[in-house]
C-alpha cells in the first residue's frame, strides 16, 4: 500500500520537454488555441465508425447522455452474457465492440474538444460520468465498471480517483496545476475498472527528453544515446548503455525537465494577471515522441519484466504464473539517414502546444534520483500532477483489473499503477505476444486478441466481484 498526500492532486496528461522558449510572448487570453485532443477525446474511433451499425452478435445505436455530453453510443449484445447485471462504460471502440461480442451492454463515450478549450485529463469527465449515469438505466443492470486503453487510462484513472474521493483528490497543494472543484464534483461512481495497456501517463514525457540536443548539428556526447562510444548500434537500433552513463543521462533528464516546469510555472503566473485563461503557444526542442530521447527505446534491458510474478496469458492456453518479460523490438533510428531525420524534427517542434496545456497534461517533477531500472521507475513524484496514473490509481478502491501486452513498452509501467491501486480485489495479467493493438507480433502467438478479452469477460463475470 502506498501513502498518499491528498489534500488533493492535479493535472497533467503526457509529454515530453526540454526549454519552454516562449515566455517572451503576449499572452492569448480567451483559452489555448488550436486545442488538442485531450481526455476521452481523439480515441473512440481506433477501427470502429461512431454510428449505428448492426452485426450477427451486436447492434449499436446512438443515445443522448444530457447536459453538454456528446452523444454516446450503446452496444446491445445478440445473446446476454453469462452476467447481465454488468455494463461497461468504455472511451475505445476496438474493447466495446469486442465486449458487446461477448454479450455485455457497452457506452462507448466521446469527449469533442470545444473552441478556446484547454485540453487536459478532464475533458471526458461529464461524457463518462453520463455514461456510467445511462448506463444504470438499462433493464438489469445493476453494476458500471470503467475501461480504459494505453494513454486514455490517464483520464480514467483520474475519474475514477475524483469520483470516489472529490475535489480533494485533485486539488492538492503540491500538485503543479489543480482541478477546479467544478470539475472534480457531482461525478457517477463506478463499481470497477479494467485497464488495458496503462503506461505511466505524464511520466513518459520525462524518459524521452534528451538532454543531448543542442541543435541538429550539436549533440553532448557524454550524453548522447545514439553515439556508439555510449553502446548505441545504428545498424540494430539498439542499444546497450553503461551503468555510469545511464546514471549521468538520467540525472541530465531530471534536471532538464524540472527546468522546463520551472519556467513554465513562473510564465503562468505572468500569464495570469493578463486574466483568467491567458495562454500562449509554447516551444519545446527536442520534443519528438516515441524515439525522442527514452533510454529503454534502445537498451531493451530497461523496463524489461515486472517485479513479481502474475498470470501470463499463452499461446497454448495455459496461464502460469511467472516473471512477465517484455518482448518489445528496439525501436531506434537504424541509418545515418534516419538518424539526422529524427535531429531533424528536433529543430521542428509541435506549434500547437500552449503553456498551460503542458502544465495540465505534461508537468510531472523527477526527483533527484530518478531513474529506470530493468523494473521499475523511481525518483517521480507521481502525486505532482493529475496526469501521473501511479498517484492517482491510489485512490482506486474499486475491484481492478490491469492486463498489458508484453510486445509493448508498459509491461512495467503497467505493473507499477498495478501496484500503487489501492483496491483489495485486483489483478496483474499479461498476454503473451500481443501488440497495444491486440494483435500477435509474431505468428506463433496465436489470437492475442480472443485470449485478452475472453481473460477479461471471465474477470469481469466471477461470482462475488460485483
Amino acid at each position: 500500500m502506498f501513502l498518499r498526500a491528498r489534500c488533493g492532486t492535479l493535472g497533467v496528461v503526457l509529454f515530453l520537454a526540454l526549454v519552454v522558449a516562449a515566455q517572451a510572448q503576449q499572452p492569448q487570453t480567451g483559452g489555448a488555441p488550436n486545442p488538442r485532443p485531450g481526455g476521452a477525446s481523439g480515441g473512440p474511433n481506433i477501427g470502429v465508425q461512431f454510428a449505428p451499425t448492426q452485426t450477427d452478435r451486436y447492434h449499436s445505436e446512438l443515445v443522448k447522455l444530457g447536459g453538454t455530453a456528446a452523444d454516446g453510443l450503446l452496444f446491445t449484445p445478440s445473446t446476454p452474457s453469462q452476467n447481465p447485471r454488468i455494463a461497461i462504460v468504455t472511451t475505445y471502440g476496438p474493447p466495446a465492440v469486442e465486449l458487446a461480442g461477448r454479450g455485455y451492454r457497452v457506452v462507448l463515450v466521446r469527449h469533442l474538444n470545444k473552441s478556446g478549450e484547454v485540453s487536459t485529463p478532464f475533458n471526458g469527465f461529464e461524457e463518462i460520468s453520463r455514461g456510467i449515469t445511462y448506463a444504470r438505466t438499462l433493464a438489469g443492470v445493476e453494476r458500471v465498471a470503467v475501461l480504459a486503453w494505453g494513454t486514455g487510462s490517464t483520464t480514467m484513472i483520474l475519474y475514477v480517483d475524483v469520483a470516489l474521493h472529490g475535489p480533494a483528490a485533485c486539488q492538492a497543494t503540491n500538485v503543479i496545476y489543480p482541478c477546479t472543484t467544478e470539475q472534480a464534483t457531482g461525478l457517477a461512481k463506478p463499481n470497477g475498472i479494467v485497464l488495458l495497456d496503462p503506461g505511466s501517463g505524464a511520466g513518459l514525457k520525462i524518459t524521452n527528453v534528451n538532454p543531448a540536443y543542442e541543435s541538429a548539428s550539436s549533440r553532448k556526447a557524454d550524453l548522447d544515446l545514439f553515439a556508439a562510444a555510449n553502446g548505441y548500434d545504428i545498424a540494430t537500433g539498439a542499444a546497450t548503455y553503461s551503468a555510469a552513463f545511464r546514471k549521468r543521462y538520467f540525472a541530465a533528464q531530471s534536471a532538464r525537465y524540472n527546468q522546463a516546469i520551472d519556467q513554465a510555472v513562473a510564465r503562468l503566473k505572468v500569464l495570469d494577471q493578463a486574466g483568467a485563461g491567458a495562454d500562449e503557444p509554447l516551444s519545446i526542442p527536442a520534443a519528438v515522441a516515441s524515439q525522442g530521447g527514452s533510454l529503454h527505446s534502445t537498451d531493451l534491458t530497461i523496463l524489461s519484466h515486472t517485479k513479481q510474478a502474475h498470470p501470463l496469458l499463452k499461446a497454448d492456453g495455459t496461464t502460469p504464473s511467472v516473471i512477465i518479460h517484455s518482448l518489445r523490438p528496439a525501436g531506434g533510428p537504424k541509418s545515418e539517414d534516419a538518424l539526422n531525420k529524427l535531429l531533424a524534427q528536433y529543430e521542428h517542434p509541435r506549434d500547437n502546444e500552449t503553456l498551460r496545456q503542458f502544465l495540465a497534461n505534461d508537468a510531472l517533477r523527477p526527483t533527484k534520483d530518478y531513474a529506470l531500472t530493468e523494473d521499475d521507475m523511481v525518483g517521480i513524484d507521481w502525486n505532482s500532477s493529475n496526469a501521473g496514473e501511479p498517484g492517482h490509481a491510489e485512490g482506486i478502491t474499486v475491484p481492478a483489473l490491469v492486463v498489458t501486452n508484453t510486445c509493448f513498452q508498459f509491461v512495467v509501467p503497467s505493473e507499477i499503477v498495478y501496484d500503487h491501486i489501492a483496491a483489495k480485489d485486483k489483478t496483474y495479467a499479461g498476454v503473451e505476444g500481443s501488440e497495444h493493438f491486440f494483435t500477435p507480433c509474431k505468428p506463433e502467438f496465436g489470437d492475442t486478441k480472443k485470449r485478452l478479452f475472453d481473460y477479461v469477460d471471465g474477470w469481469l463475470a466471477k461470482a462475488g466481484r460485483f
